[in-house]
Formats: structure tokens, C-alpha cells, sequence
């Protein structure tokens, strides 16, 4: 950030270009990445090894789940703190920040590398399936410290107004992912564990990348001599809170709908449901690079006092978001068994068919998804967590496991239908708590000198 006017007074239009483009550029070649190491599993190692990856990485993204709620909440606080030019505050919670995430992923590191042969079999896997998904896990386990303050780094470095310096080193992580994939999977011919080491060793890369600047003084926003504050500690946790319930509820889900995919198609049915978190990684990634990108600039002009920018920030979250979910329904749409072949190209004519026909029952999520989404980013930029919550335990974790016992006879079908129906749900509760939660907050009216709210410090004038 080249001074403290960049979220505040640079043009909201031009803003958006320069924070939530080159953000979703930077998640787009995350996604890409996940892309091609579906596809290369599948191609080098055959169907096993796709669901084997398919069973693990619920728990991988629950293992980064409480790094995410500290980085994210604490960048709520940060970014207020910054707009009303609290530089040493901020610092303060960013030091605290990042040694809480590496204190926390240490020793989720050494749970999930010790669990990973018990919670992989608690999922029903046993033989080749059992041995190559714990395998996977256990290399993410080592590496979680590293590739946790890789994602957690994100959020500073676009709070710190380095949009562009987060893009490359998201486009550089990637790149490298897929040549080191390469090497292992095509040349080397290693197992499937070799996969998750190549991500892993490119995390670490990113991660050196990412502190530079903040360990050169160049930002806004540096390290400084922490203060553990329970207050703050607790703020961070509350206002990342829904993001934490929002991976642990969908790992959740995911665990559980691959339970139920097991018993009820095998191998063949928990591919397609892969071929479906794919597809949704791809949307979801690019949703959360944009909206990600502008919660700083939200906050920051809440924090500033000019309501009238967050109201327009808002706007711009919610019509981004629907813009890209209508892309992905009608590619989803229009290419599903297409689109499934990328992925199961070493499986059976059925398999790709099974997995189509659950694309595109899925695709018409993304009518509504973008609602929710939207939503629940907007409420926590605001430092709203309650609203967030809410809208984030209805999507991930309350509507589908009340729909697994109502579809639970209609088999797969059942199991597909979930997600429209979920998303449509979650639609009509996030449309509700957005109203409310406007009204509560007064936007159109509220006074434009404020102190933070709802967190550790009381509502009062400057």
C-alpha cells in the first residue's frame, strides 16, 4: 500500500479492477492447480487414487480450517484498525496472528499425522483405498505449519494493498505445483503421496515469498513485538468463526456424503461426487478471490466512516458474485459429461456418465449459491460475525444433513438433488439475516464517525 488513501479514496470502479480481478486471477490459478492434480491422479494412478484423494482432502481443508478462522478474523480487525489509522494496533494483531497460526498448526500437524490411518478408515476405506488416502493426508500433516501461514499471508498482503504481489505469488505456487507434479507423478512415477508433496513444497516456496515483504519493512502493515490480549485473541476467533464452522461443516458434509456414496455406488459414485467438488472449487475459488479481495477495502471504509463506499462495496460483492455463478451454471449445464471425462478419463463409461448426469442435476446451485456467498463475506466484512453464521451453518452444514434423512430413498439421485435444494434453502435464510442485519445496522442512516463494533471496543465518536 503506497499510502493509507488506497481503499479509501481510490474510485470504487477502478478498485474493484485493481483488488478483485487480480484476486480472482490469484484463486483462479489455485483452482487450476486443483484442476490439473485431479486429472493428473486420475491419468497416472487410475480411479483408486482419485477417490483415495477424494476421501482425504475433506480432512486437509478441516486441518486448516482454525489457521483460516485466525487469518481471516484477524484481518476484519486489521483492516478497521487500519482505516482509522491505528497502524500500531494493527501491527500488534498481526504479529499476534501469525505465531497463534503457527502454534496452532503445529500440533493439528501432529494429530492428523498420527490420526490419519483412524479417521481415514472411520470413513469405511479399507485395503488400497485406506493405505493411499492416509498416505496423502499424512504429507499435507507434516507441511500444515507452512502451507497454512502460505494461505494466511494472503489475506495480509491484500490487506496491506499488494493485490498484484498476492496474484503472482498465487500464479508462481501454481505453476510450480503442476511441474513438480509432473516430475513425481509422470517421470518419477511415485505414489499418490508424492502428489500432495508437490503442493506442499510449492506452499513453502509461497510462503518465503509472501513474508519477504513484511520481513523487509516495505508494508504498511509489519511485524512488531505481539501482545497476547485475550480480548483480541477472542475477537479474531469470533470474527472468523464462521469461516472455521464453514470448513468444518463442510467437511462434515463431505465425510458424510462420501459415507453414504461408499455403501451406496462404490468407488464409481465417490468419483463423481469428486468430479462435482472440482467443479465447485473452480467456482467457489474465483467467488472467494473477489469477494476476499474487497472485504478489505469494505472494512477499511467501515472503519473510516464512509458508509456510503462500504453500501457501494456491497453492491459490487453481490453482483460479482452472481456474474460468476451464472458463468459456471451454464458451463456446467452445457459441457457436464464433458466436463466429467477430464477427470475419470481412466474410468468406465459409466463412471463419466454417473458423474455427468450429478453435474448437472448440481449445476443448478448456482442459481441461488451466489446469494449466500455473498452475503456471508459482506456480514463478516462489517464485523458482523452472528449474520455470517448463520448464513454459513444453514448452507454447509444444517440443510444438507436435514436433506440426507429426507432424499435418503430416492439413492443417489437423493444425493445429488441436495445441493440445489440446499442452495436454494440457504437462499431465503441469507436473504432474511441481510435484511435484518441492515436494518440493525441502520447503513443507510448510521453516523459516519464510528468505532469498532460488536467486538472489543465500545461504539463511541473520535
Amino acid at each position: 500500500m503506497k499510502d493509507h488513501s488506497f481503499f479509501e479514496r481510490t474510485k470504487i470502479s477502478r478498485l474493484f479492477f485493481l483488488a478483485a480481478i487480480p484476486g480472482a486471477i490469484g484463486m483462479l490459478a489455485s483452482v487450476i492447480y486443483q484442476f490439473v492434480d485431479g486429472i493428473f491422479v486420475s491419468m497416472a494412478l487410475g480411479p483408486t487414487a482419485f477417490a483415495a484423494v477424494n476421501l482425504a482432502f475433506p480432512l486437509v481443508i478441516a486441518a486448516y480450517s482454525v489457521s483460516d478462522m485466525l487469518a481471516v478474523g484477524s484481518s476484519v480487525l486489521i483492516s478497521i484498525q487500519l482505516g482509522k489509522k491505528r497502524d500500531e494496533d494493527a501491527n500488534r494483531l498481526f504479529t499476534t496472528a501469525i505465531l497463534l497460526i503457527i502454534a496452532v498448526t503445529t500440533t493439528l500437524g501432529l494429530f492428523f499425522g498420527s490420526a490419519a490411518n483412524w479417521l481415514i478408515s472411520m470413513m469405511g476405506a479399507t485395503g488400497e483405498l485406506l493405505a493411499m488416502a492416509s498416505s496423502y493426508l499424512r504429507i499435507y500433516a507434516v507441511f500444515l505449519p507452512f502451507s497454512s501461514l502460505f494461505f494466511a499471508l494472503d489475506n495480509y498482503l491484500r490487506i496491506s494493498g499488494k493485490i498484484k504481489t498476492s496474484m503472482f505469488i498465487n500464479v508462481g505456487s501454481s505453476l510450480l505445483i503442476v511441474l513438480l507434479e509432473s516430475l513425481f507423478l509422470f517421470v518419477f512415477k511415485l505414489p499418490l503421496w508424492s502428489a500432495a508433496l508437490a503442493s506442499c513444497l510449492s506452499f513453502v516456496v509461497g510462503t518465503v515469498a509472501s513474508l519477504m515483504p513484511f520481513l523487509l519493512k516495505k508494508l504498511r502493515l509489519r511485524f512488531c513485538r505481539p501482545r497476547f490480549d485475550w480480548r483480541e485473541i477472542w475477537a479474531m476467533g469470533r470474527n472468523g468463526f464462521p469461516v472455521f464452522l464453514t470448513n468444518i461443516a463442510g467437511r462434515i458434509t463431505a465425510i458424510a456424503f462420501n459415507s453414504l456414496l461408499l455403501t451406496m455406488g462404490g468407488e464409481a459414485a465417490v468419483n463423481a461426487y469428486g468430479v462435482l467438488m472440482y467443479v465447485d472449487g473452480f467456482i467457489l475459488s474465483i467467488l472467494y478471490g473477489m469477494c476476499d479481495s474487497l472485504q478489505p477495502a469494505i472494512g477499511y471504509n467501515y472503519g473510516a466512516g464512509k458508509m456510503d463506499r462500504v453500501k457501494k462495496f456491497g453492491l459490487l460483492c453481490f453482483l460479482s458474485s452472481f456474474a460468476v455463478c451464472l458463468v459456471g451454471f451454464a458451463l456446467s449445464v452445457s459441457l457436464p459429461t464433458q466436463i466429467a471425462g477430464l477427470f475419470l478419463n481412466s474410468s468406465t463409461a459409466e463412471g463419466i456418465e454417473m458423474a455427468g448426469h450429478a453435474l448437472l442435476i448440481f449445476s443448478f446451485a448456482y442459481l441461488f449459491r451466489w446469494i449466500s456467498y455473498a452475503g456471508s463475506t459482506y456480514s463478516s466484512a462489517l464485523e458482523r460475525p452472528g449474520a455470517s453464521l448463520i448464513i454459513s451453518v444453514s448452507y454447509n452444514l444444517v440443510f444438507p444433513l436435514v436433506l440426507i434423512g429426507c432424499l435418503y430413498s430416492l439413492g443417489l439421485l437423493g444425493i445429488w438433488l441436495n445441493f440445489p435444494i440446499t442452495s436454494l434453502a440457504a437462499a431465503f435464510v441469507s436473504a432474511i439475516v441481510f435484511y435484518v442485519l441492515v436494518k440493525k445496522l441502520g447503513l443507510y442512516e448510521k453516523p459516519a464517525n464510528l468505532e469498532l463494533t460488536g467486538g472489543i471496543y465500545d461504539e463511541k465518536a473520535d
